[in-house]
């Protein structure tokens, strides 16, 4: 329990903590793009659009205690570039239901959402079968993807298009029956999460900065 009473302190000292070196990362060029995704915003934290059978369809798995199914720090901001780029009529998102406490994620066990994952991967490939399948998911999330993916047979792991992950404990680590190139993992070098620790610092908390690199990703990867 004491841990648990820690965790609004740590998001509150990681938002008011500046992020030095951060930089542009080699984005000074997504300034076009990032013009047009700040003049359409979804900001939902809840997002159930599976069985709209959209020609895309992305599968999020939120962070540690965030809100909703899809959380609000990395989610939202993906989305909303993603569906800049392929346009919002192509996309839909589906968020995976699981607790994502602070307790599971010390515990390395994300079984609930991986079955859960895994189940909702079963029904993309049977209730929309042209559907082009994302995966994605951020911290405890991204490590959910790797779980998930181990739960489902190769044929329908063969139908997932792409997959972006964010602030990965599991960087590295090959997602089972996926080709490499179809992943892409972005993870600050300073973000100890992205070493399989329990220390979070301010850069864990910034990938929102990625979220048109991820969407231009994505964007080469299926075809509206």
């Amino acid at each position: 329990m004491k841990i648990l009473r820690l965790i609004p302190a740590l998001l509150g000292l990681a938002a008011a903590s500046p992020i030095q070196n951060v930089g542009s990362r080699g984005l000074e060029n997504l300034s076009d793009l990032s013009n047009t995704v700040s003049k359409r915003l979804s900001l939902s934290d809840t997002r159930n659009e599976l069985s709209e059978c959209r020609p895309v369809t992305v599968m999020f798995a939120r962070g540690t205690v965030e809100l909703g199914n899809v959380g609000a720090l990395v989610g939202p901001p993906f989305f909303n570039a993603l569906g800049r780029a392929i346009g919002d009529e192509n996309l839909g998102v589906q968020g995976v239901e699981y607790p994502a406490t602070f307790l599971d994620y010390l515990e390395g066990d994300d079984a609930e959402g991986a079955a859960m994952l895994a189940s909702l991967l079963g029904q993309a490939v049977s209730l929309c079968p042209s559907t082009q399948i994302v995966l994605s998911g951020y911290s405890q999330g991204a490590r959910l993807v790797h779980h998930g993916v181990a739960q489902t047979s190769a044929s329908v792991a063969e139908r997932v298009a792409a997959v972006a992950l964010f602030g990965d404990p599991y960087d590295g680590r090959p997602l089972p029956n996926i080709a490499a190139a179809k992943v892409k993992t972005f993870c600050f070098v300073e973000d100890l999460i992205c070493k399989n620790t329990i220390i979070v610092d301010a850069f864990h908390f910034a990938y929102s900065i990625y979220a048109i690199p991820a969407a231009l990703f994505v964007q080469s990867m299926v075809e509206v």
